[in-house]
């Protein structure tokens, strides 16, 4: 094992620790870190909902616009926002391999994270 690398145990409680961080500085209702495969590695959301699913299916709008936007000269996606009745899901790729969903309100304050989101990316991919 590498010096930098730290044991699973403490690579997810450090995870848990920036998602919380994510959650409370945003006033979100909540968030959570996937594989682009579907899977779930780490959540903090204050609505119980079938995990599994809704990262897969995040997972899936993930790959379709990151398809749109090679069909559209090949452009990055950035961030894709699905607007629903009292919520919005915004979800950000990381890397090649990992993403970010953020559920917010109309009392979240999303952009003191998009400010820093770089910086979070890194911590994270750092972990991962």
């Amino acid at each position: 094992m590498n010096e930098i690398e730290l044991p699973k145990p403490q690579k997810i409680e450090k995870l848990n620790q920036i998602l919380s961080e994510l959650k409370n500085k945003g006033n979100l209702l909540g968030v959570l870190f996937a594989y682009r495969n579907g899977g779930l590695i780490a959540k903090d959301f204050k609505e119980d909902t079938d995990f599994n699913n809704f990262t897969s299916m995040c997972a899936s709008v993930l790959e379709s616009a990151t398809d749109l936007g090679r069909t559209m000269g090949d452009r990055k996606v950035n961030k894709i926002i699905a607007e629903l009745e009292g919520q919005t899901i915004v979800i950000i790729e990381c890397d090649e391999k990992t993403f970010l969903v953020f559920d917010i309100n109309y009392e979240s304050n999303f952009n003191i994270i998009l400010e820093k989101i770089e910086v979070y990316i890194r911590k994270i991919i750092f972990l991962y």
